[in-house]
């Protein structure tokens, strides 16, 4: 997934209009379109007041970019918590995820889900 793949991800997670993103974000419509549709890159200032329009950390979009070739779902958490802690510790988690044999993938995800019934 590409920068503009992932504003558009959020963006259509959070029901927002192109038009009220751009306007918020300081844009025109066209030029954020051509952004979500890659074919302008945006520089890392447009990229905050884009950020900031989707109520999301920058940090976030980079970690949904990051997981190129995925097509996972969004979180809410991902998206909505606001925290870049969370953003960090995804793509932390997705590089070591991508790294482990298909056994040990297993292995991660039974030792992830008794940890998660521990702390009912």
């Amino acid at each position: 997934m590409d920068i503009g793949q992932a504003i558009n991800a959020i963006r259509k997670r959070k029901h927002l209009k192109l038009d009220a993103v751009a306007y918020d974000a300081g844009t025109d419509t066209g030029y954020l379109s051509r952004i979500e549709n890659d074919g302008r890159k945006p520089s890392l200032k447009m990229l905050e007041q884009i950020a900031a329009a989707l109520d999301t950390p920058v940090s976030s979009i980079f970690a949904l970019a990051e997981g190129r070739g995925e097509s996972a779902a969004i979180p809410d958490e991902f998206i909505d918590s606001g925290t870049d802690e969370i953003a960090v510790d995804l793509v932390q988690l997705r590089q070591i995820f991508r790294s482990l044999t298909p056994a040990n993938r297993r292995i991660a995800v039974e030792l992830l889900r008794a940890l998660e019934r521990t702390q009912a």
